[in-house]
């Protein structure tokens, strides 16, 4: 069974080593087929990539700063597998969920992609570590129903993709350079006429504790996401104008930590001081968030569309 592994790549050397020894112990179960490819890193990303580059015959690309959509798009171009498997550089692929995976996607014509659940581990810790491995978009992630049972989304850190469902659409944007390039790879699949699943197979995702440069990344691809797809997601939903109303209003960002906190309230398993600590930080990523989308809008504002992305929509 040949499949193909698109591994991203940037300063990833504290967990690429464990993502790598992961897929070296498929041989023999799979021909895993392997392309790296690098945003620039300057840390031992690329001395842990040639130790590995023999024994999984990897091919190397640069994406040379061009995001996340250019280079997941450049790293599945450049495999011949019929399956492409999407696998973060920090994430520990399941071999029970490849297995299930292939033979779903072999024997359901419909099926466009299959994803794995994260499980996440935080490589820190402190208060932002526990966030990373228990916040409230992991606990509805975990909720999500498996195959059959169609998702609206899929993310894109250990996902298998038909590659004809990819050549058939065109492959990811490179619009999408900052975040976003799994939703809108999902939307086009799905508008394709494929259906998107879920497996209850979980994937160790080696977290590092990042809020406020990750999640101003996101909030500036709301506005992106909501360019090209205003049908799945509008932009001035109830929830970013209340949010929004909350950087402008201080004295409502009370009322939305309340909000947050009667939804941890329901995650079993956490210590009451935690529930507020991590109802807290949970207000601070979507606040960062909402700065992000507010930033992008001005700058497009200031600078238009084109001029900002350098890139076309597909």
């Amino acid at each position: 069974m040949k499949l193909a592994f698109v591994i991203l790549t940037k300063n990833s050397g504290r967990t690429l080593e464990k993502c790598l020894t992961t897929v070296v112990k498929l041989k023999g179960k799979f021909e895993p087929e392997v392309v790296i490819v690098d945003g620039g890193s300057t840390d031992d990303t690329l001395n842990i990539i040639k130790k590995y580059q023999e024994e999984l015959n990897i091919k190397v690309l640069y994406d040379g700063g061009r995001g996340l959509g250019y280079a997941r798009d450049i790293g599945w171009r450049a495999s011949s597998a019929e399956y492409i498997v999407m696998l973060d550089s920090d994430v520990i692929v399941n071999e029970n969920f490849l297995r299930r995976a292939f033979e779903l996607l072999q024997h359901d014509e419909r099926l466009g992609a299959i994803s794995a659940k994260l499980k996440p581990i935080s490589l820190d810790k402190g208060w932002l570590g526990r966030f990373q491995e228990s916040n409230l978009a992991i606990y509805l992630h975990h909720l999500d129903p498996q195959y059959p049972a169609e998702a609206v989304a899929l993310h894109t850190a250990c996902t298998v993709f038909k590659r004809k469902a990819l050549e058939e659409i065109g492959g990811f944007d490179a619009y999408f350079d900052l975040a976003k390039e799994d939703s809108d790879i999902s939307y086009r699949i799905r508008k394709a006429g494929y259906k998107l699943s879920y497996l209850n197979y979980y994937a160790i995702h080696l977290e590092r504790a990042r809020i406020l440069k990750l999640n101003f990344r996101y909030g500036r691809s709301y506005v992106m996401i909501s360019r090209k797809h205003p049908d799945m997601e509008k932009l001035w939903r109830l929830k970013n104008i209340v949010l929004t109303m909350g950087i402008f209003f201080p004295i409502l960002q009370l009322l939305i930590f309340l909000y947050y906190l009667t939804k941890y309230m329901k995650i079993c398993g956490l210590r009451l001081s935690e529930r507020f600590v991590l109802s807290f930080i949970e207000l601070i990523r979507q606040d960062v968030r909402t700065a992000g989308m507010l930033y992008q809008l001005i700058v497009e504002m200031m600078f238009g569309r084109t001029r900002v992305l350098g890139t076309h929509y597909k």
